[in-house]
């Protein structure tokens, strides 16, 4: 599968408005259409940074009904499960969440948006994140995970496109479950197009 971040969101959205990965640039992604990739384990590249490896899933979330069809016709992807979501969160549940996340911040000079590289300051952005869609989250219960590199080349200018992420996990106590939802539809965070702000949430027994 492609690890071209461009590309991958192209093949993502081939999925809901029928153009090919040929096509010079995508359509606006249908909002929200959230997805992330279950991949192989990062290796380090020459400068010793931590680089994605190559998709082995990917998870698509979206309020439409996608059509896999073409893909698996032109043996661009091998199986398309379709299945219906549905968030069932009450005041008080204790729930994991997993998000592959895109921590940044806003210089205040440039104005641009620049990665967060030390995982205490990516911990506190994602608290941040869980505190303002009602969840209450103890520091310690969360896990920044590594930092790592993806990239990607725009496909009508060539530019080249670098992104980090990471893998987060945390432990949270819904207080307010409208807010929660409205972060599971919506996600979370920068890097939407390229796999990042997709909430997991598992309910702990």
């Amino acid at each position: 599968m492609c690890d071209d971040v461009h590309r991958l969101h192209l093949l993502v959205l081939s999925g809901f408005n029928n153009q090919t990965l040929d096509t010079a640039e995508p359509a606006p992604r249908p909002a929200p259409v959230l997805y992330a990739a279950r991949r192989g384990t990062p290796q380090p590249d020459r400068s010793r940074r931590l680089t994605a490896a190559p998709p082995e899933q990917i998870l698509v979330q979206a309020p439409l009904h996608p059509n896999w069809k073409p893909l698996l016709g032109a043996g661009r992807i091998l199986k398309a499960d379709i299945f219906p979501v549905e968030h069932h969160v009450t005041a008080g549940d204790i729930i994991d969440i997993q998000v592959i996340a895109n921590p940044t911040m806003r210089d205040t000079t440039t104005r641009k948006r620049i990665s967060l590289s030390a995982p205490d300051e990516a911990a506190h952005w994602l608290h941040r994140y869980l505190t303002r869609n009602g969840l209450e989250t103890s520091p310690h219960h969360i896990d920044p995970g590594e930092r790592i590199c993806m990239t990607g080349t725009r496909t009508r200018t060539g530019d080249r496109i670098t992104a980090h992420y990471r893998e987060m996990t945390a432990r949270s106590r819904v207080l307010d479950p409208e807010l929660l939802v409205h972060a599971l539809t919506q996600g979370v965070g920068q890097a939407k197009a390229y796999g990042c702000g997709l909430l997991r949430i598992h309910q702990v027994q």
